[in-house]
């Protein structure tokens, strides 16, 4: 059986430990490998003796979440450093080993000099052909995920999403909450967005997962980042596009901002990548 492979780029800052702790949870669920990276960036770090610095840092954290990864029965693809602009590097990795999902602290180590992995998220987010987990939890915390949220307007994406969103909170054991919004109010508008959670609904339920619904008019990246909060929400599950059938949202606008301000961890999904997944036992 082929493994899926998840992509944990390191800085060393506390937000990439727990991105790592997340993506090896998550590697367990799914029997997926893990290869975790550090990017020196090459256009900070010039001249020779800054990038054997830089490489020797990125070496140390690499080898160590390798460790953390083996300690814990994950296997390891790939386990390297790599010189260039950060999230080129990364995308340019994940095409390399094809991998199914990156995982990433939502924010970054702080450094004056360069960027961070909290700070090239977002274009790792637009160029990876992937599924994107932005980790934003505390590094005490062993429960993970509670409370998953699934925003939906019908369109392929958003059917992927919930997919993943239903199968994450029955391996995690946790309740789902659909999420649909309406723009106009009209009765046409409010019955579309009623089917298109009664069907997400029932697949959370077939999965045996405690599923409950929301429906609210407005703005649909406002009203996601309500509900959040609004639930508890420790994980966003959203689909990168979509068509704006029901709300008439472009969702790729809206994921990426609610991806960039949610208080929450947010996984992306990309209805490219999932087409070509493959059920695992």
């Amino acid at each position: 059986m082929v493994k899926f492979q998840f992509i944990v780029p390191v800085d060393g800052s506390d937000y990439s430990e727990v991105a790592i702790k997340h993506a090896i949870r998550m590697a367990e669920m799914y029997n997926a490998e893990i290869s975790p990276i550090y990017v020196v960036d090459s256009r900070i770090h010039k001249d020779e003796e800054s990038v054997k610095e830089q490489t020797a840092i990125g070496q140390s954290l690499v080898d160590t979440a390798r460790d953390q990864c083996k300690n814990h029965g994950i296997g390891v693809l790939e386990a390297k450093v790599l010189t260039g602009s950060p999230h080129n590097e990364i995308v340019r990795m994940q095409k390399a080993i094809d991998a199914s999902l990156i995982i990433l602290g939502a924010c970054g180590a702080d450094h004056t000099d360069g960027e961070t992995i909290g700070s090239i998220a977002e274009r790792v987010l637009r160029g990876a052909r992937c599924h994107v987990l932005l980790v934003r939890d505390k590094l005490e915390n062993d429960d993970f995920y509670k409370n998953v949220l699934i925003p939906s307007d019908g369109s392929l994406d958003a059917k992927y999403a919930a997919t993943f969103a239903a199968s994450i909170a029955h391996r995690y054991n946790v309740s789902l909450t659909v999420c649909s919004m309406i723009h106009t109010g009209s009765k046409r508008d409010l019955a579309d967005a009623e089917q298109i959670a009664a069907d997400v609904v029932s697949l959370g339920k077939a999965k045996g997962v405690e599923t409950d619904s929301l429906i609210w008019e407005g703005k649909p990246a406002v009203e996601i980042l309500k509900a959040i909060n609004t639930t508890k929400t420790d994980l966003t599950v959203i689909g990168y596009t979509g068509k704006g059938r029901v709300s008439r949202w472009i969702l790729g606008s809206v994921s990426e901002r609610v991806a960039r301000t949610a208080p929450c961890s947010v996984f992306v999904v990309k209805s490219a990548r999932a087409e070509r997944v493959y059920s695992v036992s």
